[in-house]
């Protein structure tokens, strides 16, 4: 159990110093654009798509961040009726369903790559196969961390 705590708190890390370095991007090529428009009236084609992928990127591998803590936006109500030992198997039943529901979801990003054959993005023509990418990834580290959480719970090494 300690070693997959390691290895969660390790994709943690790294997922957080890509959060932070994908954010730095998206707000630098964004401001670059604001002002290459407004004050020399010209801009860079390619900011708009690169701030839309990134954007992307922050939002599911910020979701895989969150799912570790359990800190997923969610309706309390159930939970605040019934005692504290049913409502560690609640949590665990709702994270059982979220692993499986994005594990599904896994498939399904590769399915999407899959279709993207050979197809290229727009302004900035890489292939959208990597774009689509993203999703397998984030989802592949969601289900692992959501799955941690629920090991962590039954053990009681998680507080719910």
């Amino acid at each position: 159990m300690n070693t997959l705590n390691r290895i969660s708190d390790g994709i943690t890390k790294i997922s957080g110093w890509f959060l932070v370095a994908a954010f730095a991007l998206m707000s630098a090529t964004y401001f670059a654009q604001v002002v290459l428009r407004y004050v020399f009236q010209s801009g860079i084609h390619w900011t708009e798509e690169l701030t839309r992928y990134t954007n992307v990127a922050l939002v599911m591998v910020g979701s895989a961040v969150l799912s570790r803590k359990n800190k997923h936006i969610n309706v309390s109500a159930m939970e605040v009726m019934i005692s504290p030992k049913l409502k560690k198997w609640l949590i665990v039943f709702q994270q059982l369903l979220t692993a499986t529901f994005f594990g599904i979801t896994i498939f399904i990003g590769f399915n999407m790559m899959a279709l993207a054959g050979t197809q290229v993005s727009t302004n900035m023509r890489i292939p959208m196969a990597v774009v689509y990418g993203i999703f397998p990834v984030a989802f592949t580290i969601l289900v692992f961390q959501t799955l941690v959480f629920i090991l962590n719970v039954i053990f009681d090494r998680e507080v719910v």
